[in-house]
């Protein structure tokens, strides 16, 4: 990663067609992109809140950070014919993520990749399968259920979901849900007055309030299934002063009842970890 907005929008897509995927125009890969660069793959430089496509130069940031993520841990790999559907997938849904409310199939995927990319970066083997991800600590298989919820009221629901895919799977596992939508359903630009601290002050007492109302009913959904943790993603376009960013945040939830389980959920916390991208994680 490092490279300018522009830059990472252009690896994006010539690595979609590397792994033989075209974009169609009216996709949202291709809209988000003619909303920073120009026909030649020069940027558009500057864009302004009053530019008629801000918000999908907006949505771009996020996007394309995650996708170059993801591109650059697979880019070692000889058999590209294996990830084609999956790519295939990730270019579908609206430009704007408020805009699709129920289906949301590309976004879903790309939630899958992201958890993938952080297991590839941390060198936990990942592989896609049953129930989204298979990955492996210290010669151990671990079962990732990836979600991607709307709304809160969907939290539990989910998290029971995925607990429910990872006691199929017969493996010990975790769960990996994305919340960004669940807890900004207007996909609200985050403004910060201050810089990075202030932000991860925020960040940890969010989400240390919203872990607390919900977690005597998470235990309970995953009980006896394998579970040994949660790991919530949040991915935030954030405004500090006039400039623009995409931040990525993530929060580990032990979902243990006993000492050698909780040992078992250090060890995967501390592996997942070192693959984060992230601004912030607790």
């Amino acid at each position: 990663m490092g490279r300018s907005l522009s830059e990472a929008a252009n690896y994006v897509l010539q690595q979609f067609v590397s792994y033989g995927v075209s974009i169609p125009n009216s996709s949202r890969i291709k809209d988000t992109y003619r909303a920073i660069c120009n026909d030649d793959g020069s940027t558009r430089g500057f864009i302004s809140e009053k530019d008629v496509n801000f918000n999908e130069a907006r949505e771009a940031m996020r996007d394309f950070s995650q996708l170059e993520f993801f591109f650059e841990q697979i880019a070692n790999e000889p058999h590209k014919a294996s990830y084609h559907s999956i790519l295939k997938t990730i270019v579908n849904d609206s430009v704007l993520p408020q805009d699709d409310k129920t289906y949301s199939r590309g976004r879903n995927t790309q939630a899958e990749v992201f958890a993938f990319a952080v297991c590839k970066n941390a060198g936990m083997q990942p592989t896609f399968e049953e129930p989204d991800v298979i990955c492996e600590i210290n010669e151990v298989r671990y079962a990732i259920a990836v979600k991607r919820i709307k709304g809160l009221s969907q939290f539990v629901k989910r998290i029971r979901e995925g607990a429910n895919q990872i006691q199929k799977r017969g493996l010990t596992g975790f769960l990996c849900i994305d919340i960004t939508m669940a807890t900004n359903p207007e996909n609200y630009s985050l403004g910060m007055n201050g810089q990075e601290d202030a932000l991860r002050h925020w960040w940890e007492k969010y989400m240390g309030k919203t872990v607390a109302q919900y977690y005597p009913k998470i235990c309970y959904a995953v009980r006896a299934k394998g579970v040994r943790g949660i790991f919530l993603h949040q991915h935030y376009l954030v405004r500090f002063g006039k400039d623009y960013c995409a931040r990525s945040m993530t929060f580990g939830v032990p979902t243990t009842q006993k000492p050698e389980e909780e040992k078992e959920w250090a060890t995967i916390y501390k592996a997942f970890k070192k693959g984060l991208p992230n601004l912030v994680d607790s």
